[in-house]
């Protein structure tokens, strides 16, 4: 399954090409990359969020954890983006407000590569509920980022994530209710 990261990566990095050879190289289309890719990521994410409950309809789907490992590559991708955006045009921005900036980039880069090393299932209850709190902190993030876009028809992408809530929650719930999970 190792493809399917490549294939996460190398899509959204086709989004940010796309975007810069329409655009252009210049800060509006950087802007652009960096926007488009991150939502890009986020259907990956609602793919892997959603995968506890459409695993029982949809036959060969990947592993959630391996959907989640997809979405943190993709979205590697959108934080090298945002790194061109910042070295080839957002200079004067970095240095007006380094600290703020740095913790913004650590914050984030953190909890992404987080969750994608919490993405294998352990037997630690700590590990597991690591990850659930990033993953849901994920979630939160980019269903407040769509769900107050300017940009109206984005704010579908929130419905999206919800509806990814609802299944991975009816999947949750369904798995607590089998029979076969009594121990």
């Amino acid at each position: 399954m190792r493809g399917l990261l490549g294939i996460a990566a190398a899509s959204n990095l086709g989004v940010a090409v796309t975007t810069l050879a329409i655009r252009g190289w210049n800060a509006g289309g950087a802007h652009a990359a960096a926007r488009n890719t991150a939502r890009f990521s986020c259907l990956w994410f609602v793919a892997a969020f959603a995968a506890p409950g459409v695993a029982r309809m949809v036959r060969g789907l990947p592993a959630g954890a391996r959907l989640v490992q997809a979405f943190v590559a993709a979205h590697l991708v959108h934080f090298a983006v945002v790194a061109a955006l910042i070295a080839s045009f957002e200079r004067a921005h970095l240095a007006q407000q380094p600290g703020q900036s740095a913790a913004v980039l650590l914050i984030g880069f953190s909890l992404v590569v987080g969750l994608g090393i919490t993405a294998m299932p352990r037997a630690s209850r700590l590990y597991t509920s690591a990850h659930r709190g990033m993953l849901y902190l994920v979630f939160l993030i980019f269903f407040l980022a769509f769900a107050h876009n300017a940009v109206k028809p984005l704010r579908l992408l929130a419905v999206l994530l919800a509806g990814a809530l609802l299944l991975r929650l009816a999947g949750a719930a369904q798995n607590l209710w089998n029979p076969q999970n009594a121990r």
